[in-house]
């Protein structure tokens, strides 16, 4: 920097021109893995249905084919010219279509500018002398071997904060000649009327471009030593994105269980890259409006949000997201038929015992109207009476007139109230259809939608996870993101779904379920059980804010890997067993408190978490199915040391937790990489991992 600023110093200097890359600003990757990022973000961006090395040789190959017709070098080609010709490329493929080429064109810019941004950090001491230069009275100019516009290069000095420190922007893609040409530096002095060359000193960090054809064409110059980046960059094309994305989730994964952490705070891990995946396949189908369902999707909304906000490019692009107060309970209520041809299926199905007060609460029937009805009845209200859709109390009930007015009131009202609730978001429905977000597991209640709908609208199911096929129709479909029985189940997703309803509890909401909708202010009537909002206030909140604290390292450390979602899937199942197997003492009491939360909303309102006999099936099968393929019984393995710590706490820690663990490590390595590629035809035990 001393010789730097003697250079500068001198009297005869009136004009300076700075390189780019390497002397003001570096790069903490490759240069090439910039174009890597582009492609990353270009595919997410426009949902082309590519890999990121596909587009990134598309790019690469439509650069050598233009530099071949033009007979020009690679930072010589019109910006326009190279954004033109890929996009010819891809409407060829028919990856795109040839009306969003406007779109492809702006696009392209932004995602060049988010990405080159994303890895570029200042050197601060060059510019330091810059800055003292153009304070002293000297005028400053860039001039760089720059492939992209000069709107693109000022939105990068202007990231920088740096944009009025030069005078003008002179770059290579746009004057069409290049300092590694050595044709650039005569355009640029014409441009600036300099008939004396020896009055600019050139800086930079390339001995051919910046030193030596600078001094051919009279220029004075200064070459800064900067092998160390040069050999830092050829580092940096060494590495593994798979490698490194997997770093990057198991720092989180150890970070959530050092002491200051809650149990369980891993568990932002599975809604984040759920999160990713719905903003991927967002854009990939063009879904303008996102309905988030109560009360998980109160939390999975402020993921989206944020996780959008970090990479959203335009305004205009951005996706909306809208937070529907729901429930099963309120759901059902929208769909009441009259009470003559009403079927009450879900009630029958889950409760072949029911008393008359939980039937009358279900409903949400007010407690002087509950009072008059059974009295009128003359029942006990809390006996339990077996098939009550069939007995006589229910024919009794069905003929009570304040019954059937609170019963007709409660239905019209609970239509008219959902309806004038979903209008007022202003999402044009009877065109878009609804697209719902919820942690899962079958779509009762994107089904109920629909048939409040009358089956006419619509209604597109993305959820964490999918563990039941209920009634799948042509406008009712839906997806497991995480984990999915459809098409099948793989190997990974018996992993991700065991402990399903920790997804459920992490993800828990501020405020109570919804019972019903009313014409009043809000629309929805709310119930907060106390054993719910004593866990979230007690445990929930903090544990939420954790998570999120790991949600925006995620989107820092992820946003310059080129990983994709194939490699997100091996990561995160390996996340799962781990937490599945390995609990300590602080794991297993905060399950504890969990359980003593978990809330019934419907029926007999119980509260807790029991694994009945029957649930954990048969030991011998299991066993036997475990030798075979552990990951089936995965979700009864999960659950064996909480299940003894319940019961004896001394037993439940010497569970071989490690020899199971590398048991599923061992049977997995022997089937996919040892037996399956023996077999011509796969059976179920070398199905997809």
């Amino acid at each position: 920097m001393n010789d730097l600023k003697v250079k500068l110093s001198n009297q005869n200097t009136k004009v300076l021109f700075s390189d780019y890359y390497d002397t003001i600003i570096h790069r903490n990757v490759h240069p090439n893995y910039t174009l890597k990022l582009w492609a990353k973000y270009m595919i997410a961006e426009l949902g082309l249905n590519l890999s990121i090395d596909a587009l990134y040789f598309i790019r690469q190959e439509s650069l050598a084919y233009l530099c071949e017709k033009y007979n020009k070098n690679n930072v010589e080609i019109p910006y326009d010219i190279l954004i033109g010709d890929i996009f010819m490329r891809l409407v060829n493929s028919k990856l795109i279509t040839y009306s969003r080429k406007t779109h492809f064109f702006h696009l392209f810019e932004s995602i060049d500018f988010k990405t080159e941004s994303s890895v570029q950090y200042l050197n601060q001491d060059v510019l330091n002398e810059i800055k003292t230069f153009k304070t002293n009275g000297g005028r400053v100019y860039l001039v760089s071997d720059f492939y992209g516009s000069k709107s693109l290069f000022e939105k990068l000095l202007e990231y920088h904060g740096i944009l009025d420190l030069f005078d003008d922007v002179f770059s290579s893609a746009v004057l069409q000649s290049s300092k590694h040409a050595g044709s650039i530096y005569k355009v640029v002095l014409n441009a600036l009327s300099i008939t004396n060359p020896s009055e600019v000193v050139m800086i930079g960090d390339n001995q051919r471009s910046d030193y030596d054809n600078a001094i051919k064409n009279g220029l004075n110059a200064f070459k800064l030593e900067h092998d160390s980046y040069l050999k830092k960059n050829k580092l940096n094309a060494i590495g593994n994105d798979f490698k490194k994305t997997k770093r990057v989730v198991f720092d989180i994964y150890k970070a959530s269980k050092k002491k200051e952490a809650m149990p369980f705070t891993q568990y932002i891990i599975y809604y984040h890259f759920f999160i990713e995946k719905l903003y991927l396949r967002s854009k990939k189908e063009g879904i303008k409006n996102l309905f988030f369902l109560a009360r998980e999707g109160q939390f999975l909304k402020i993921i989206f949000d944020s996780y959008q906000e970090f990479h959203l490019i335009e305004d205009r692009l951005k996706i909306n997201t809208h937070y529907l107060k729901t429930s099963r309970q309120a759901s059902i209520q929208i769909n009441l038929e009259p009470l003559e041809t009403e079927p009450f299926l879900y009630l029958k199905s889950k409760y072949p015992e029911l008393s008359i007060e939980d039937f009358l609460i279900f409903f949400n029937c007010p407690k002087h109207t509950q009072e008059t009805i059974i009295n009128d009845l003359n029942l006990s209200p809390n006996a339990p009476i077996k098939d009550f859709f069939k007995s006589n109390v229910f024919e009794t009930l069905k003929q009570n007139q304040t019954f059937i007015t609170f019963y007709n009131t409660h239905r019209e009202t609970n239509k008219n109230s959902f309806k004038t609730y979903i209008n007022s978001f202003g999402v044009d429905i009877e065109n878009e259809g609804i697209c719902l977000v919820d942690i899962g597991w079958g779509g009762t209640m994107q089904e109920s939608l629909f048939g409040f709908f009358e089956k006419q609208i619509p209604i597109t199911g993305y959820y964490l996870g999918l563990r039941y096929i209920y009634n799948i129709q042509e406008k009712t479909p839906r997806d497991g993101l995480i984990f999915s029985i459809l098409p099948f189940t793989a190997y990974n997703d018996f992993l991700l779904m065991a402990n399903n309803q920790y997804y459920e509890q992490f993800s828990a909401a501020n405020h109570g379920s919804a019972v019903e909708y009313t014409n009043e202010e809000g629309f929805v009537i709310e119930k907060h059980n106390p054993e719910e909002k004593w866990l979230y206030d007690t445990f929930i909140k903090t544990h939420q804010t954790q998570m999120l604290g790991f949600h925006k390292t995620l989107l820092k450390e992820l946003d310059t890997i080129c990983y994709d979602q194939n490699m997100v899937q091996e990561i995160i199942a390996k996340i799962a067993l781990k937490t599945g197997l390995f609990y300590n003492r602080k794991t297993l009491k905060f399950i504890e408190n969990l359980n003593s939360g978990f809330y019934q909303n419907i029926g007999t309102n119980t509260v807790g978490l029991k694994y009945e006999k029957q649930e954990l099936g048969n030991p011998v099968s299991h066993l036997i199915t475990f030798i075979k393929t552990p990951e089936v019984v995965f979700r009864y393995i999960t659950k064996l040391k909480p299940v003894l710590y319940q019961k004896n706490k001394i037993l439940a820690f010497l569970t071989p937790s490690y020899l199971i663990y590398w048991y599923y490590i061992f049977n997995k390595f022997m089937r996919f990489s040892v037996l399956k590629p023996l077999f011509l035809l796969k059976s179920t035990y070398f199905k997809n991992h």
